[in-house]
């Protein structure tokens, strides 16, 4: 069963359009990181493979479900990676989708970040989404459409997962022990609760009053702009959103001209830092420099 709120209804959408035999074999989740596109996926792989579905969904007591929990199921297949995904991995999931179901009759294959196919592997997907084999379902996640090609995306059943409300949130996340969670704090994190979930829990994650910290110190002198950017390469990504995010609320202030030059620097670099190889440490030092001069 999926466990956040704000996505019960298109769950249950989904899932009975399974069981009426209406649901599209190829389904493309997309949206902002941290609204539950992973979950969503995953509760909705348990339905199709559940060998006694109910009504609302998996039983959760069939060896079916058991396996799902076990992480073992024979017939669910995930792809994940944290470069680009190559034609040999999609070539290899494939193989399996072809063959027979080991238990019951369906097969689910997840890719989570779908954006990081190569245009090979997009290729080689094409022709499985375009004639899919029999009970076989494909579920791509992204939150970057942009990133994957045009006959991916006509060829698959659209569904933008968008933030819920702020009260959703911070209900939300209050039901998981996080009480201190304001407003402030949600925003920083693009109002996905999810992702604010993880960095309060992750002892490795850099939180945000600690980049609000070590911004103040690189603008003041008092950090070393290469120091810094070492440090928070494995956050580079996140660090420039929030350069980004800081300076349009300091430009909405102020009205400075060079908030304003330090906004634009910074969606400049939103863009780079997503390129496949990037350095990271020397992105991040060249943006820092740029800041540190406007």
């Amino acid at each position: 069963m999926l466990a956040l709120p704000w996505l019960a209804e298109r769950y249950q959408q989904l899932v009975q359009r399974f069981q009426t035999s209406t649901l599209h074999h190829g389904i493309l989740l997309s949206g902002p990181q941290g609204v539950g596109k992973r979950e969503l996926a995953d509760a909705l792989m348990q339905a199709i493979l559940c060998l006694h579905p109910r009504s609302d969904g998996p039983c959760g007591e069939c060896q079916s479900c058991k396996l799902i929990e076990a992480g073992t199921h024979p017939d669910r297949y995930v792809l994940e990676s944290d470069k680009q995904l190559g034609v040999d991995a999609i070539r290899e999931a494939i193989g399996k989708l072809n063959t027979t179901a080991q238990i019951g009759r369906h097969k689910v294959l997840i890719i989570p970040a779908a954006e990081r196919m190569t245009e090979a592997a997009s290729n080689a997907l094409l022709k499985t989404l375009e004639e899919p084999t029999d009970n076989t379902y494909l579920l791509l996640l992204t939150h970057r459409v942009a990133g994957l090609l045009p006959t991916i995306l006509s060829r698959c059943e659209k569904h933008v997962i968008a933030t819920p409300s702020a009260e959703q949130s911070l209900s939300w996340l209050a039901g998981q022990g996080h009480d201190e969670v304001d407003q402030a704090l949600l925003n920083a994190y693009g109002n996905a609760p999810l992702r604010v979930a993880r960095a309060l829990t992750d002892e490795s994650a850099l939180s945000y009053r600690d980049f609000l910290t070590g911004l103040e110190g690189l603008l003041g002198n008092n950090q070393d702009v290469t120091e810094v950017a070492s440090k928070w390469q494995d956050h580079a990504e996140q660090v420039i959103y929030w350069c980004q995010q800081y300076y349009h609320d300091q430009y909405c202030k102020t009205q400075r001209k060079e908030d304003l030059q330090r906004y634009q620097h910074c969606i400049a670099y939103a863009v780079r830092v997503r390129h496949p190889g990037v350095n990271k440490v020397l992105l991040l030092s060249q943006i820092f420099s740029l800041l540190k001069q406007a």
